[in-house]
């Protein structure tokens, strides 16, 4: 029953996507099975099936809308990456009164089922006030490998949105931070720490890598992200988030990263 009563979603969306039916099926008590030897596929069009109303981000007013009403304070997430430019996504009143009727489950309960998920330690820009730059780098598929790039930081999400996970990853979708002794890259994330993990130090603003033991700082000509010698005094290597949570850091965290002033 509840099934039935999750269908009627496209009279509040402009198209019809897949992302808030996987939402509601698992938070409010429905299953997601495998028929054996069934066949899933999708026929893509050579253009949009849709009229597109002129002016209108479609795409991102649905995701605005299903951000609203399915993922509680994690919202915040989505609207930093865009810049907080949310525009008119309409009336969702309804959608979420159909949520409180179900009785469906939090968002975090979500991600708790679902820990690959995760949840960010830290996100937003990753700013130098020094530099008044922030890390800034495309993450598409030809993006990696390269360096990291910087830009003046301007508050508008896009390619300045960064998450910390619970990892030590510095990442956007599946590209992370990566120092192997050159050039500070982009590769993709493996999940395996190593050249990946970085602990950040918010008492003295330091983002330490974890095999070099060094930190990241930017260049004097502000041009390069670098990994250098940890210095309190270089305020090259003063790094600040938007948002920094040490309490969504696992139990297992060492503590000495969080309270060691001395560490250098």
């Amino acid at each position: 029953m509840k099934a039935l009563q999750l269908c009627p979603y496209r009279t509040v969306r402009n198209i019809l996507a897949i992302a808030p039916f996987v939402f509601q099926t698992w938070m409010c008590g429905g299953t997601l099975e495998i028929v054996p030897c069934s066949h899933v596929g999708h026929i893509f069009r050579k253009r949009s099936p849709y009229k597109w109303r002129t002016g209108v981000n479609v795409l991102k007013r649905n995701s605005v809308r299903l951000a609203e009403v399915w993922m509680d304070e994690y919202k915040n997430y989505y609207y930093q990456r865009i810049g907080h430019d949310l525009g008119d996504f309409g009336d969702v009143t309804s959608r979420k009164e159909l949520r409180r009727n179900l009785g469906c489950k939090s968002f975090k309960w979500y991600l708790e089922v679902h820990p690959k998920c995760g949840d960010a330690v830290a996100s937003g820009d990753v700013s130098n006030d020094w530099s008044g730059m922030c890390i800034d780098s495309a993450c598409k598929p030809t993006d990696m490998h390269k360096p990291v790039g910087l830009y003046p930081c301007h508050k508008q999400g896009g390619n300045q949105f960064w998450m910390m996970s619970k990892h030590g990853e510095i990442r956007r979708d599946e590209a992370c931070l990566d120092y192997a002794g050159g050039d500070v890259i982009l590769y993709p994330c493996h999940g395996s720490k190593g050249n990946q993990y970085f602990e950040y130090d918010y008492k003295n603003k330091r983002l330490k890598h974890g095999v070099s033991k060094q930190c990241l700082a930017i260049s004097k000509d502000k041009k390069k992200l670098q990994v250098k010698q940890c210095d309190p005094n270089d305020d090259t290597q003063n790094w600040n988030w938007d948002e920094y949570s040490p309490d969504k850091l696992p139990k297992n965290y060492d503590n000495e990263v969080q309270s060691k002033v001395d560490d250098y």
